[in-house]
């Protein structure tokens, strides 16, 4: 499972929290009731883990936690996204005059589209 990166919590991630007590978003509501026992039993009771065990030993809030997750496998999708970047790059180093082709603003010293530029100022923060 992968988090959203985009998604905000406020604190730690309950589920990265609870890890250190064996606890995933496969470990089943039942046992998500008993996580208490481990944690006094190993010494991991704080208030973090505390909160983290409130969040997600309650249905509700454990699937607004959930909703934050992405079920991705890794091992079968990274060959498939590696083989796709290597059928790209193929594509354009082979194409003949590839650098004659270039739009106005793939050439070097050409402003970015308006468009481009705003996703650009979007997505590049510069928090202090």
């Amino acid at each position: 499972m992968i988090k959203d990166p985009d998604a905000s919590w406020e604190g730690p991630f309950p589920y990265d929290a609870l890890a250190p007590a064996g606890v995933t978003p496969w470990t089943t509501h039942a046992d998500m009731r008993d996580v208490s026992f481990e944690l006094l039993a190993r010494h991991l009771m704080t208030p973090v883990t505390q909160q983290a065990w409130d969040e997600l030993r309650v249905v509700r809030r454990r699937m607004l936690v959930d909703l934050l997750l992405y079920d991705v496998d890794l091992d079968a999708e990274l060959p498939v996204a590696a083989a796709e970047i290597d059928r790209r790059l193929a594509v354009e180093t082979a194409s003949p005059g590839h650098a004659d082709e270039a739009t106005p603003q793939e050439r070097p010293g050409h402003p970015l589209p308006e468009a481009t530029a705003r996703l650009l100022d979007d997505l590049i923060r510069f928090d202090v």
